[in-house]
């Protein structure tokens, strides 16, 4: 148990290191064209609502990290099915559960953004159901171990 929890925390310490890093090295908005105020420069610099961009903003970045919690909630998912690992199995609904918190937190601060600005909605749509389909399949797991 304090193998996965061990885990769990280097996992999600380096994906918000990830995230906090994401803003200045992913950054493409221009500084100078957002004079409005600070908040409303952050928060244009963020989710890039000025227009069409190419390439991974920093909020694609973080919707990637969204995906990449779900996937690898199926991944420990499949590996506790196949090995009948209850450990693998609580790794995959800790994992979904954290794809599916930090989903709604990037849906609630993207609110106002539309598909195709920057804002990363759609990678955390798809972590949203790829984290869904993990906690299904550990859920089915821990049923069939009836614990």
């Amino acid at each position: 148990m304090g193998k996965i929890i061990s885990f769990v925390l280097s996992v999600s310490l380096i994906i918000s290191c990830c995230l906090f890093a994401t803003v200045k090295t992913f950054s493409q908005t221009d500084e100078s064209a957002n004079k409005v105020s600070t908040t409303e420069t952050k928060k244009s610099a963020l989710f890039n609502e000025g227009g069409y961009v190419r390439g991974i903003t920093p909020a694609r970045a973080i919707g990637l990290a969204e995906l990449l919690l779900g996937i690898l909630s199926i991944v420990f998912a499949i590996r506790a099915k196949r090995r009948s690992s209850i450990a693998g199995t609580k790794t995959a609904l800790i994992l979904g559960l954290l794809a599916i918190v930090f989903s709604i937190v990037h849906f609630v601060t993207t609110a106002g953004a539309v598909f195709g600005s920057g804002s990363g909605k759609a990678g955390a749509i798809l972590a949203i159901m790829l984290s869904l389909a993990g906690i299904i399949l550990s859920g089915l797991v821990l049923r069939r171990k009836k614990i």
